[in-house]
């Protein structure tokens, strides 16, 4: 993020250097206030592996929800966030909420007080609402500054991110941080985190910082690479910062996108880093430009895992956009549909895997050595079938979904070839809404799609269907045929609402029997449960409810 007092941060991005399969992170910043789907709209999402949608912070009693959208996310609704969700996983892109960020705004309720142990579940509780509410993929944490030293000297930092991690298992926690004195992550928060990405820029800006240097140069980051590195962060965590926006001194203009920088003075300033000349009595603008992001670019192939944007709005258009630059230097996206990785929890060298029969020699060419496997990913509807021996021999394993250590199926460094395959069936469950088990304040009324439904639905309202058996905890994607005039909202949770999956938008279809499908993605543990249906809001009717095991 646009820090907002000195800083730098450092490169860094993972790999087997020079495997062109090694899978390397391009994550992207939208920040709400410069429109969610407006942003997302004009980006080619697919030239990204992670979106984070800038910033949610809590209500002042921890909650991340208000009805049907974020509590404090300036001028984010929740159709908003969904919109871009579904845009972006359909281009093959993770999606993560993105916390606080360098400056809090007056809806945030006191992160230092919420974050101390009589609070902390309940903001932990409250955000894996927030995430399996709109489907999202993880949460990145930006603390920053004072706040984040704060936090940290009370002894709170890291036992938050230890129980957020532990909250959201198959999802991604992640982090921003700079690198100067009071302004990093403690090391004690990185084996929690998939990856850090780190803030290598605004060394000088509007109000800080010394008038007559750079903001983000490339010597910043090689510097920065070294402070991370001996703070014990591997390579398969560190994320390299690029800024795509400059400042101005003297004359100029406090602060500049790419695409400004480019619209007022030409496509010749893209291949620079200055406007004017960078003395303290100067008039100069500072930023990075194409060949600046390139080299920063292949020194985080070298020597890191991906590199961070800041932020998508910011970027020029054609031959002047910066992340068609990056895109060009690390190659075309790595195409698959499962990603196998060297150490559990998603660490060390990684690899995608089309759909596929994979030997051993053919695994060795995508980076993959024998027996060095310990955790993989596994996209909806397709399974991995792992062999202890070469060409599909000796014993076996299969999974379905994510697995962050195969040392729990005693399969840890022992994979020599391997399948992706499409699976064959998935477990699916419908529940027809009049047949609930017991409920409060509903009725039932012919359907005009076959049967009943359930209508005459008051806030506050709520049907329960006992004895719902979910084989497998993991993902699991629950879809609801719904009606309304005006639009509503629902929310979903298990055994009397000890456990909260989460909300979902019910639009306005224009009448009662005027019916359309709303889904999201939740994780529940396997096990029998008694599911409910809760009415936050009134106004809606719902003939049938069905979950998916993804």
């Amino acid at each position: 993020m646009s820090l907002l007092r000195p800083l730098a941060a450092a490169l860094v991005m993972l790999g087997l250097a020079g495997t062109a399969f090694a899978q390397t992170k391009v994550v992207g910043y939208i920040p709400s206030y410069k429109g969610l789907r407006a942003v997302a709209d004009r980006t080619d999402l697919a030239k990204l592996t992670h979106i984070n949608l800038a910033f949610a912070n809590p209500a002042p009693g921890g909650s991340f929800l208000n009805g049907g959208s974020p509590a404090c996310m300036e001028a984010a609704t929740g159709a908003d966030i969904s919109y871009v969700v579904q845009k972006a996983h359909a281009a093959g892109a993770k999606v993560l909420v993105s916390l606080a960020g360098g400056v809090i705004p007056a809806c945030s309720g006191n992160w230092q007080t919420l974050l101390q142990p009589g609070t902390r579940a309940t903001v932990v509780n409250n955000l894996v609402q927030f995430v399996n509410s709109f489907g999202l993929d993880g949460v990145d944490v930006d603390i920053e500054g004072a706040l984040l030293t704060s936090i940290d000297n009370a002894g709170n930092y890291t036992p938050f991110i230890q129980a957020l991690r532990a909250a959201l298992p198959g999802k991604l926690v992640t982090a921003a941080t700079a690198t100067y004195e009071g302004g990093m992550i403690p090391t004690s928060s990185l084996a929690s985190f998939d990856f850090v990405t780190l803030m290598a820029y605004d060394a000088v800006g509007p109000g800080w910082g010394t008038v007559g240097t750079e903001h983000s140069t490339y010597a910043m980051a090689q510097s920065h690479i070294a402070t991370w590195q001996a703070r014990g962060l591997p390579k398969s965590k560190l994320v390299l910062g690029l800024p795509f926006y400059g400042y101005g001194f003297n004359g100029y203009a406090a602060n500049y996108s790419f695409a400004d920088i480019v619209n007022q003075f030409g496509a010749a300033a893209a291949q620079s880093d200055l406007i004017g000349t960078a003395c303290a009595s100067c008039a100069y603008i500072t930023y990075n430009g194409i060949p600046t992001i390139k080299a920063k670019t292949r020194l985080a192939l070298q020597q890191g895992a991906g590199v961070m944007i800041w932020e998508l709005s910011q970027d020029g258009t054609g031959a002047n956009s910066l992340l068609s630059a990056v895109r060009a230097e690390i190659g075309s996206t790595p195409s698959g549909v499962a990603t196998v990785y060297q150490d559990c929890n998603y660490g060390g060298y990684s690899a995608p895997l089309p759909e596929g029969s994979y030997t051993l020699s053919q695994l060795q060419s995508r980076g993959v050595r024998d027996n060095d496997l310990s955790s993989l990913r596994v996209n909806a509807g397709y399974q991995v079938q792992l062999f202890d021996g070469d060409n599909f021999s000796g014993s076996s394993v299969t999974r379905s979904g994510d697995t962050g250590c195969l040392v729990d199926q005693a399969f840890n460094d022992r994979a020599s070839s391997v399948i992706v395959s499409k699976t064959t069936t998935a477990w699916s469950r419908q529940i027809e809404a009049e047949n609930y088990s017991n409920q409060s304040g509903v009725q039932t009324e012919a359907c005009s799609e076959g049967g009943l439904n359930v209508g005459w639905i008051d806030a506050g309202d709520w049907m329960a269907y006992a004895n719902v058996n979910f084989p497998t905890s993991g993902s699991y994607r629950v879809e609801y045929r719904v009606a309304s005039v005006n639009g509503a909202r629902l929310s979903l949770d298990l055994n009397a609402g000890s456990i909260q999956l989460g909300q979902v938008n019910v639009p306005a279809t224009g009448g009662w029997q005027t019916w359309t499908t709303v889904s999201h993605t939740v994780t529940i543990n396997a096990g029998t449960y008694s599911v409910g249906i809760y009415a936050p809001a009134a106004g809606w009717n719902l003939n049938w409810i069905k979950f998916t095991k993804l």
